[in-house]
């Protein structure tokens, strides 16, 4: 999904609830990009709203 300027509510309520369900699975944005086969740089973008997630990659 492409970038926005300015994350949509719904995203934020992703983002907030990715990065709890991370932690609490006890992983870095580092290691939970390497399961999901992407960069921590696009874990980093969802996780603040940044990005959108979708099925495809």
């Amino acid at each position: 999904m492409p970038t926005r300027r300015e994350p949509t509510a719904r995203q934020l309520r992703l983002a907030v609830e990715l990065r709890r369900l991370r932690e609490s699975a006890g992983l870095t944005a580092r290691q939970a990009a390497a399961m999901l086969g992407v960069s921590n740089v696009q874990i980093s973008q969802i996780e603040s709203g940044v990005s959108g997630v979708s099925e495809q990659r």
